[in-house]
């Protein structure tokens, strides 16, 4: 195959493809809505007063940080049926939404963690502090683009599993290697820019924590 043959399958492919990447955007984002309310439920349970809810949180924490999200995967795939009757209406449960639910418990662990630590910090008035978890968040949210491409394995129409599909209706091995690089770009295309928002947000956060640092201690200098 040669570059303009390849070019023009590309072109041909690429609008199926893109439909395929947005069931990416969507899965992650619904794990991610998913995984941070769930996993600030456990942080603020984690820091309330008394064991009675603490040691649970805690529990639940380390359970889901300590399991492989595949296994989640595919134990939800099996373990929730396609349908379900709900006061007589049968209601479908899609793969994708298998797949959201995975991936939404590698984001409950991480936020439980990391909100647990905000937590701390907020009361103790380190607002400043507090903040460096928008970063942190928008690097879990990159982490779990990158992780949707595992929903192809519980049949997702993602952007992976239809690569498999446009290699197979072409009918050219040598799609292969090409087409998965196409895929990849579409990751990078995506993650980088956000890679890069999120390093400047971090670096500016920590550059007014040392600024505040730093003019609280003047201040108190100066009254001494």
């Amino acid at each position: 195959m040669d570059i303009r043959d390849l070019y023009d399958e590309l072109v041909r492919w690429t609008p199926f493809l893109a439909g395929g990447f947005v069931w990416n955007i969507i899965i992650s984002i619904i794990a991610m809505v998913l995984g941070t309310v769930i996993g600030a439920g456990l942080a603020f349970m984690r820091e309330a007063r008394g064991a009675l809810l603490a040691k649970p949180s805690l529990a639940v924490t380390g359970f889901v940080r300590n399991v492989p999200t595949v296994a989640f995967l595919f134990y939800i795939a099996f373990l929730l049926p396609s349908e379900l009757n709900v006061f007589g209406l049968a209601v479908s449960i899609p793969a994708w939404v298998k797949a959201s639910l995975a991936l939404s418990i590698a984001v409950i662990g991480q936020v439980s963690d990391e909100l647990s630590v905000v937590i701390r910090d907020w009361r103790a008035g380190q607002r400043g502090n507090a903040l460096l978890f928008l970063p942190s968040w928008m690097t879990h949210l990159l982490v779990i683009v990158i992780m949707s491409s595992t929903a192809s394995l519980i049949g997702v129409s993602e952007i992976v599993s239809r690569c498999n599909t446009v290699i197979a209706a072409t009918g050219k091995s040598e799609m292969l290697v090409w087409i998965y690089l196409y895929a990849m770009l579409w990751f990078f295309l995506f993650c980088y820019p956000l890679t890069v928002a999120m390093k400047r947000l971090q670096t500016y956060l920590r550059y007014r924590n040392w600024s505040a640092a730093g003019a609280t201690e003047g201040v108190r200098t100066n009254h001494r």
